[in-house]
């Protein structure tokens, strides 16, 4: 497949109309805090968060690395995509000198997340995605080794689905915007 850049954007990602939107979900799909907390609380204000809740509880489950479509019941985006990305076994959001083992499984998981937020698109006929900075919030991976692996993965798999990697405020826009930086190229390789 060609590389494709993914669109950067700050937004609301709950507002997003585009062909599905990723909730950075728990495995077992329970309402959260941050992206999922946000989109819950939007499908709530639509009238659909039991639904929501309804349809998470009936997929039960999903590992780390993988992902789930749900409908949005009512959100601008018709469909959510719950991807669980991994929980960063160290110091959260600190970059270290050099990766250990758990921390290097991490990074696979949360490369594997991504690659299953398009295989799902894929799969479902989705054209369009709208893909929060996943496992960079209270499970703690570094912002900038996030952001490189989410524009390597969308950049290299992404194909004919158009990805937006959404950032919640100015700062994650522009790790996106840099990635990868000189300290993740170094850690990644």
């Amino acid at each position: 497949m060609n590389p494709t850049s993914p669109k950067i954007i700050l937004a609301d990602i709950t507002r997003l109309a585009t062909g599905a939107i990723v909730n950075a979900a728990n495995s077992n799909l329970l309402p959260g805090g941050g992206v999922c907390g946000a989109i819950f609380a939007a499908a709530s204000s639509r009238g659909g968060r039991r639904h929501l809740e309804q349809a998470c509880h009936e997929i039960g489950h999903c590992n780390t690395g993988d992902a789930v479509i749900t409908p949005s019941f009512g959100l601008d985006a018709p469909f959510i995509i719950h991807a669980v990305g991994p929980v960063w076994p160290g110091e959260p959001h600190v970059i270290p000198p050099s990766l250990s083992p758990d921390q290097k499984l991490a990074m696979s998981a949360l490369a594997s997340t991504y690659e299953a937020i398009l295989r799902v698109c894929r799969e479902n006929g989705i054209s369009s995605v709208a893909i929060p900075a996943i496992s960079t919030g209270i499970y703690g991976v570094p912002k900038e080794l996030g952001a490189a692996v989410a524009v390597a993965v969308c950049s290299e798999l992404a194909g004919d689905v158009e990805v937006s990697l959404v950032a919640y405020d100015e700062s994650v826009r522009r790790t996106l915007e840099s990635a990868p930086s000189a300290a993740a190229m170094a850690l990644l390789g």
